[in-house]
């Protein structure tokens, strides 16, 4: 037969799978033993590779296995294969299979409580036999070390292993008081700022700077004030008691805005996010793409939140008016 020819009667998933292991163990006996064959019946299956392809995979002795250097190209593309076909066929099982199983997530700790807290229930139970692990935190985690199906995250800091989805923008808006804009008046450019107690929310990975945009003008200010804090719902607590103006996510401030708790200081002028990124998204690993449950959660995730931190222009308008 033709060397590299495919030999009649070899199962050779099953001798590749054989082969592989026999490479992580360094050792016959020990896959003899986990595939409750004998041991002469693996070697068989290698050799039944190496007699194919016409050449040898391993370096054989008494107390050793060594690869070859067939051997390293071969464990290389055979390690690919079993995993493609190992998640090929998962795929095609988990469609008709509910999703079931244990999930962990992670997402930051104000967005967590307003955001991701009331769909937990709801996710639940659609999908009863997900096992759902939820994480606050707003220190970046580490998907791998941390053993995480997704992150919901803000900005763009992320590693090229990772699969990344843009959730939502992550508009912000400066803030005060009714009261406080009352006592200290209500600023019409950003220069006015300098004469404010202007709060400052600080993020490891951010600008503190706030760069407020207006047709061609752009105008970037360094808030100064009496409070400078990690924590954004210490700072809307602290803004809330009438204390000074202080930037925000839409999201974190949606409600108070409405309500009239809270008003818009310099609403006519476009506020980058510097702080805390443009956007939010989603993100997990390339190699659970394929995960059932992950799909229905990331896409849970979607259908809830998809315009979560947008600040509409019918919102804009109502904000307008409100600080007219």
């Amino acid at each position: 037969m033709k060397k590299g020819a495919r030999e009649p009667g070899i199962d050779h998933m099953g001798a590749m799978r054989a082969f592989v292991r026999v490479v992580e163990t360094g050792s016959f006996s020990a896959v003899a033993k986990e595939m409750h064959v004998s041991t002469s019946t693996v070697a068989r299956k290698v050799t039944a590779i190496e007699e194919a392809l016409g050449v040898a995979l391993l370096h054989r002795s008494t107390h050793s296995v060594t690869l070859t250097e067939a051997g390293h190209i071969y464990l290389e593309r055979a390690v690919t294969l079993i995993a493609d076909l190992d998640d090929t066929l998962r795929v095609v099982a988990e469609l008709n299979a509910q999703p079931s199983g244990p999930l962990k997530l992670t997402a930051p700790v104000a967005f967590g409580r307003r955001h991701l807290a009331p769909l937990v229930a709801p996710f639940l139970a659609r999908y009863p036999t997900i096992q759902l692990d939820v994480r606050l935190t707003d220190n970046h985690n580490d998907l791998v070390a941390g053993g995480f199906d997704l992150d919901i995250h803000e900005g763009e800091n992320y590693l090229d292993n990772l699969v990344v989805h843009r959730l939502s923008r992550n508009d912000s808006i400066l803030c005060a008081t009714p009261g406080y804009l009352d006592r200290c008046g209500r600023p019409a450019t950003p220069d006015d700022l300098k004469q404010h107690n202007c709060l400052r929310y600080v993020h490891p990975e951010g600008d503190p700077r706030w760069d407020l945009v207006h047709g061609d003008a752009h105008h970037s200010v360094l808030p100064a004030g009496n409070l400078v804090t990690d924590h954004s719902e210490l700072l809307l607590e602290a803004t809330c008691a009438g204390l000074g103006i202080a930037e925000f996510e839409i999201w974190l401030v949606r409600d108070l805005l409405a309500s009239g708790r809270l008003e818009a200081v310099l609403p006519r002028y476009r506020l980058q996010n510097r702080l805390t990124g443009e956007y939010i998204y989603i993100a997990y690993l390339a190699n659970r793409r394929s995960s059932a449950k992950l799909r229905v959660l990331k896409d849970f995730l979607a259908e809830h939140l998809a315009h979560v931190g947008e600040l509409s222009a019918l919102e804009l308008t109502k904000i307008r008016g409100a600080s007219a």
